[in-house]
């Protein structure tokens, strides 16, 4: 409860202040006996509904064919378990959000996915159909329509630095440099009300404790996009057989030569691939990626060959509950992620892991922690670069 009821009270209140309609539901594994505790903390105007217990029975996937099998509470299978939720109300709201306990969204961060989503069925209407060959390779220039209905905003999961001497981010920068810039603005991201603030989640903290850990500069591009301009694109996607132009190509960090003989992380690295935490879809992108894009679908039922055991099969709980389904290619999505350069903007695509943990749990792995204005800087020399290539490849 201390982690559950602030955290989502602190997305719900900003919403509803900011005009949406909201409802909860909670989805847990255990038997959710103080209900009405729960409710007490919420707006009266706020339903709340509950389905407890709600790990899946099934035997072990990886014992079922033992003569001994016995049927046990597949408690990875809860991760999978909000597909069903969203399938029974698909029609009754008009956008879903899904995000593990621990994770803080407020009505920044929703207005901005909704601008930009508009933005994108907005530069559908006048994409062409194919593009040539030698386009598909450009950081630049136009998508086709196939390319941007495969795009939708990106979030980038952060924490906030408690004892930065003990847990602290990288001594040394990777070798991109750092652009001078203002810094990022925390309030979307990371400042909370009273009642959400603990001894593990403080109050206002700036934006030079803000840090991520699960992609740095050597993993990313960028791409400029008619009316959004310069975005980075998070990682994940990839080429299939069989499928031809619907990857974005992007400008790589690396290009100008970096990072010496260093090669760029394969697409699906889980070292850079930014988990989310969670995601998000209005009612009609959540259709598409159902009918259109995802393999297998994107709810249930969930039918092989992409899925087997009805979606019970051993998976990274990452791939239901962090998003991993929508911007992965192995019987996924494959959907690019784009994170706006713009610096309003940016910050609102700043998402808080408010258990503030990793950074304690992951100590050892320090040198991947980046402090999010070192990265922006760095994304903006990037940026820099490619546009002073796109620049020199009009005069020819």
């Amino acid at each position: 409860m201390k982690t559950l009821v602030p955290v989502v009270k602190e997305g719900v209140i900003s919403m509803i202040d900011s005009g949406y309609l909201v409802d909860v539901y909670i989805v847990s594994h255990y038997t959710m006996t103080r209900q009405d505790i729960v409710r007490k903390e919420f707006p009266s105007n706020v339903h709340i509904r509950f389905w407890d217990n709600a790990a899946p029975t099934s035997y072990d996937p990886e014992k079922r064919d033992n003569a001994d099998a016995k049927l046990w509470h597949n408690t990875l299978g809860l991760a999978r378990q909000h597909r069903f939720v969203v399938k029974d109300n698909l029609f009754e709201y008009d956008l879903f959000l899904n995000f593990e306990d621990d994770m803080i969204i407020n009505s920044g961060i929703v207005d901005n996915y909704l601008s930009m989503t508009r933005t994108l069925y907005k530069l559908r209407e006048t994409a062409p159909d194919e593009v040539s060959n030698e386009q598909l390779k450009n950081f630049h220039g136009p998508l086709t329509k196939e390319q941007l209905k495969r795009c939708y905003p990106g979030l980038m999961r952060v924490e906030v630095l408690l004892d930065e001497p003990m847990f602290g981010t990288q001594q040394e920068l990777d070798p991109v440099p750092v652009a001078d810039h203002p810094d990022i603005d925390s309030t979307p991201c990371c400042h909370l009300s009273d009642f959400a603030t603990s001894d593990n989640r403080p109050k206002a903290p700036g934006s030079d404790k803000v840090f991520l850990w699960e992609t740095n500069i050597i993993a990313l591009g960028v791409r400029h996009i008619e009316e959004l301009g310069w975005v980075t694109l998070l990682r994940g996607p990839r080429g299939r057989d069989n499928e031809k132009g619907l990857t974005l190509a992007d400008h790589w960090s690396g290009t100008q030569k970096y990072f010496g003989k260093d090669r760029r992380p394969s697409p699906g690295s889980f070292n850079h691939i930014n988990n989310e935490g969670g995601w998000m879809g209005t009612r009609q992108q959540i259709w598409e990626w159902h009918t259109e894009i995802c393999l297998g679908g994107f709810l249930p039922p969930f039918d092989s060959p992409h899925y087997n055991f009805d979606g019970l099969d051993p998976r990274n709980v990452e791939f239901w509950s962090g998003g991993l389904n929508l911007f992965t290619a192995r019987h996924a999505c494959n959907m690019q992620r784009l994170v706006s350069l713009d610096p309003d903007n940016f910050a609102r695509q700043l998402i808080y892991h408010s258990a503030n943990n990793k950074q304690r749990q992951l100590h050892g792995k320090k040198k991947s922690f980046v402090k999010i204005n070192d990265l922006y800087g760095q994304l903006l020399t990037v940026s820099k670069d490619a546009e002073d290539k796109m620049k020199e490849s009009t005069k020819q």
